[in-house]
């Protein structure tokens, strides 16, 4: 189902047409502006070998924003609503269709609350790095504002990347709050059917930890205009809301199947305790054949009940398999990385 696309999604789209394969509709498309703005900004005889290994990784980063944004508005938030089904009750098809509308409108529609201002957050670190920005080379007017597009460009696409996660914490959020869910013990997965709220939210996290490529460049920046601790506290940060991004909305479902699973248990222990009630008082007035396979058929009405009594409790309900939980460590470790990387590019180069 789909209610309308974000113009990101639009103009790859639109590539596509020549194009089939959607990372190369989306560089062909958008993605190259990055490295046209670095070229332009950037002469590899002026600046120092660091700047020009932190901005390449950068803009790299960005280069393949439009098919980050594109995938998570054409198949992971709709993916995710439209596989929903399997996990709640029966007749909720339109609560589904409802708030997938919702979400789908609200990513494609509202981008720009979280992007205008990320952006101009981006450009104030534009601004007061004039003086390291010169000492790189960039001071004639074609190369400053060619790097004043690349911070732009770059503020954008690394705050719809931010959208995309707000975006899925309040989606799983009504998601878990709102339906009711239905647990399927015998699930392939695992995890009652669950792992594909885990696999949304997982998804998010690593197009998120793509911004650790910016990390170099920023401490870099940060260094030169003194602001060191606010960069390294905002990279916690970071780390903290990819990792936030995960397991909220995940934990939250959680809680939900949690509660449904103890309602359902109590079903199944009240059924035990009045069939193992009825089997006593049959066990005391068994006269006839028939009697006795009516108590036969009992006791194994009970051990039927008590298995699936057993299924229900041992599943598994937190969203989080062995592949999910490697990608969630992938995604916070890669910051982490960069941190070192950036330290070891400043000692070389």
């Amino acid at each position: 189902m789909s209610h309308g696309r974000i113009w990101v999604s639009s103009i790859v789209e639109q590539v596509r047409q020549v194009v089939d394969s959607p990372v190369l509709a989306s560089i062909l498309g958008i993605g190259w502006i990055p490295i046209a703005l670095t070229v332009a900004a950037i002469d590899v005889s002026e600046a120092t070998p660091l700047f020009v290994v932190t901005q390449s990784l950068a803009a790299l980063m960005v280069v393949f924003g439009p098919f980050d944004v594109w995938y998570y508005d054409e198949r992971l938030l709709p993916g995710f609503f439209d596989r929903a089904s399997e996990i709640v009750a029966p007749g909720q098809d339109e609560l589904l269709r409802e708030m997938a509308t919702k979400y789908e409108r609200r990513f494609a529609r509202y981008w720009w609350v979280v992007v205008v201002p990320w952006t101009a957050l981006v450009l104030m670190v534009f601004f007061v790095s004039d003086g390291y920005l010169a000492s790189q080379g960039i001071t004639s007017p074609v190369a400053y504002w060619s790097y004043f597009g690349f911070f732009t460009y770059w503020g954008i696409f690394s705050g719809l990347g931010f959208h995309g996660g707000i975006t899925t914490v309040l989606a799983i959020r009504e998601f878990a709050e709102t339906v009711e869910l239905s647990i399927d013990p015998l699930h392939p997965d695992g995890l009652g059917g669950l792992s594909q709220i885990g696999h949304f939210a997982i998804r998010t996290t690593l197009i998120l930890s793509t911004g650790a490529l910016a990390l170099p460049l920023s401490f870099q920046l940060a260094a030169e205009i003194g602001l060191s601790e606010p960069v390294y506290l905002g990279v916690g940060l970071y780390v903290v809301l990819i990792a936030g991004i995960f397991l909220y909305p995940t934990f939250r479902v959680n809680q939900r199947a949690q509660a449904l699973r103890e309602s359902i248990l109590d079903e199944y222990r009240t059924r035990i305790r009045e069939m193992e009630s009825r089997l006593d008082d049959q066990m005391e007035e068994v006269e006839s054949d028939a009697a006795l396979r009516e108590n036969q058929t009992l006791q194994m009405e009970i051990q039927r009940v008590r298995r699936e009594f057993g299924d229900y409790r041992n599943v598994q309900l937190y969203p989080l398999s062995i592949g999910i939980l490697i990608q969630l460590l992938s995604s916070l470790l890669l910051p982490i990385l960069f941190i070192l990387f950036e330290m070891m590019l400043a000692q070389y180069l």
